[in-house]
């Protein structure tokens, strides 16, 4: 699971991937970006910005634009689950570093 910065209806919020190929998940948060197949949204940020279950919104990571259905996840937070598979599979090491937000310790 890798946390980055996202812009969801023009509000800065912080997104958790999530979804791996194969038996294990990515070694690197960069590798784990790459193959990421939906984002979880954080409670507060969702209650906020309004966000409803059964809508579709539209996350912009770095450069990208993702069109995104919006589920019901755990306490609250929302899944958005993107229209394409991976629709992070070519980011670069570049981007990655501007999009990327580091745990907090």
């Amino acid at each position: 699971m890798c946390r980055v910065y996202a812009t969801v209806k023009g509000r800065r919020v912080i997104l958790q991937t999530i979804g791996y190929r194969g038996r294990r998940e990515a070694r690197t948060e960069f590798a784990d970006l790459r193959q990421a197949r939906a984002f979880i949204m954080y409670k507060a940020d969702a209650r906020v910005l309004g966000i409803k279950t059964g809508s579709k919104v539209t996350v912009r990571v770095g450069r990208r634009r993702i069109a995104c259905r919006v589920r019901s996840w755990s306490r609250g937070s929302k899944l958005l689950l993107p229209s394409r598979e991976y629709p992070l599979a070519g980011i670069s090491r570049a981007e990655f570093e501007r999009v990327h937000a580091p745990n907090r310790r």
